[in-house]
């Protein structure tokens, strides 16, 4: 069963919000006002779903096959959503082998996709993907 569940009933509930930093050893020895050129060529990675590039294109990492069922279409909906992004903006991009990171979430540890349940599979983890981002670019834009 699929539940909506606000952002903030879901930070609530978990009674923590846990952010992610990596400093690249590049830009640790930079030091004031170097770092800028650096930040430009990476893009901003804040889960294994979403990359956010300099020119503000979201990329979203989908482990389900596109086989007809709109998965390339539908599941980066869901994060576009989550970012209050535009749709010109947004790139799907098919997951690398991985069974660990992008496993099916029915079928446990191993990465598919069958029985047209993509959506129904990844609708909550992807919707949660993007909402920790909007969080997180959030927060950064408010420091």
């Amino acid at each position: 069963m699929i539940t909506n569940e606000s952002r903030r009933q879901f930070l609530k509930g978990t009674g923590s919000l846990v952010l992610g930093a990596y400093l690249p050893a590049t830009l640790a020895q930079s030091g004031p006002g170097k770092t800028v050129g650096a930040f430009a060529t990476k893009p901003f990675e804040p889960n294994a779903f979403i990359r956010i590039g300099a020119d503000n294109t979201v990329t979203v990492i989908v482990k389900h096959l596109e086989m007809g069922q709109g998965t390339y279409t539908g599941l980066p909906t869901l994060v576009a959503e989550e970012l209050d992004a535009d749709w010109s903006q947004i790139r799907a991009v098919g997951a690398p082998a991985d069974a660990k990171r992008y496993n099916n979430l029915f079928w446990g540890e191993a990465q598919g996709t069958g029985g047209s349940t993509a959506l129904a599979n990844s609708y909550e983890q992807l919707r949660k993907a993007g909402a920790a981002a909007r969080a997180m670019l959030v927060a950064a834009a408010a420091e």
